[in-house]
């Protein structure tokens, strides 16, 4: 049940007029803001609310709208803005996000980079992403995709999949509900699979399970995170029904790092910011390609010296397409998944740099040569 200290009864209860015109004064004022309330709507006093209300109903060409009913929703959708990731209404049958798949996608971008991208986060995920790595134990390098879009999910399976991560008997993170000194504490009940470091992509669709496993793994310098901000939402949700067609889903516990860090509302920062669009993201991912055709360019075949001598001329189709008004596949927009681009290049780039360290031969130490003769000392003159 929600709360609300040093207030009169909640307006939904339509206990008192007064208290159900202050408290919808303060929310209609946020609802009409959005998450952040005006600056004056704070600083008022409570009889200042309430005569702003009163002035309302009294003198408003339209008073008669202002009736218990409609102060009921302006409050409570107030409300919700304020609280922002805290809460929101849902309804009962809600389903899947229309981008949303279920496994996990794996594909090789090169010999030494395995690119794991779960698709849905359920009972499935870790013991799939165990599998993929334990088939690529020697690819060097591991970028894990945390940016699909995916509803709200328990953090055991967090858990589940950081212990792929972490060393055995390490605290990952706890979940500590307000109002107890206590919290439960979630450490790793098993060796880990991967040991070396890990590229995670995130953005602001992440889900509170894909956040959980990028600030566990960032604030270990176990990963860097190539992407946006995500949203903040590291909490644990409860829904409860309202009616027979809406459930309202509230945070009901925070996820805290070991040293009680707070992600809530704040988000996970990346380390290497790269922007992608999300109408874009949403192309590249419902795209029935591989991962490599958003990221690798392919080379077009042209009239050349080749093509010349083998008597064929690769451009002449295109060039038919083009002259009846068609279009060639060399006129499609190119999808491309810049974010993916960019933590591939750092991968390539660090390899590269480590390959080409110039080893400079040892320094020799120069021969000593003859040691120098003192000099007599000058004999005393009588």
């Amino acid at each position: 049940m929600l709360s609300f200290p040093n207030a009169a009864p909640p307006v939904f209860s339509l206990a008192g007029k007064a208290a159900g015109l202050w408290l919808a004064a303060v929310f209609c004022q946020a609802a009409a803001q959005g998450a952040e309330p005006a600056r004056g709507v704070d600083e008022l006093s409570q009889g200042a609310l309430q005569n702003a209300f009163q002035i309302l109903r009294g003198e408003y060409i339209r008073g008669a709208d202002l009736t218990h009913d409609e102060l009921n929703r302006a409050a409570f959708q107030g409300l919700l803005d304020r609280l922002d990731l805290g809460a929101e209404l849902a309804p009962r049958t809600e389903a899947l996000p229309a981008l949303t798949r279920t496994g996990l996608l794996a594909e090789l971008l090169a010999d030494d980079i395995l690119y794991l991208k779960p698709r849905s986060f359920d009972e499935g995920t870790a013991p799939a992403m165990e599998q993929k790595l334990r088939g690529h134990a020697r690819t060097r390098h591991l970028i894990l995709d945390l940016r699909s879009p995916a509803p709200p999910g328990e953090f055991e399976l967090a858990a589940a999949m950081l212990e792929l991560f972490l060393p055995r008997g390490e605290l990952m993170f706890k979940l500590k509900q307000p109002g107890r000194d206590d919290a439960r504490l979630f450490l790793a009940s098993r060796e880990p699979v991967w040991t070396r470091p890990v590229i995670l992509l995130a953005d602001a669709e992440t889900c509170n399970l894909g956040e959980t496993l990028a600030a566990v793994l960032r604030a270990r310098r176990q990963a860097l995170v190539v992407g946006e901000k995500t949203r903040g939402a590291t909490v644990r949700y409860e829904s409860l029904p309202l009616d027979d067609a809406w459930l309202l889903r509230f945070a009901r516990a925070e996820m805290l790092l070991a040293d009680d860090t707070s992600f809530f509302k704040k988000g996970v920062p990346p380390d290497f910011p790269v922007r992608l669009p999300a109408a874009d993201k949403h192309k590249i991912f419902a795209a029935r390609v591989t991962v490599g055709d958003t990221i690798f360019d392919t080379q077009v075949p042209r009239f050349n010296e080749a093509a010349l001598l083998a008597r064929k001329n690769p451009e002449i189709e295109s060039y038919i397409r083009r002259s009846t008004g068609g279009e060639s596949g060399e006129d499609a927009p190119l999808l491309r998944d810049t974010v993916l681009q960019r933590a591939v290049d750092m991968l390539r780039a660090s390899a590269h740099l480590e390959a080409s360290k110039v080893k400079w031969p040892a320094a020799r130490p120069e021969p000593a040569g003859p040691a120098a003769k003192k000099a007599p000392p000058a004999a005393d003159v009588p």
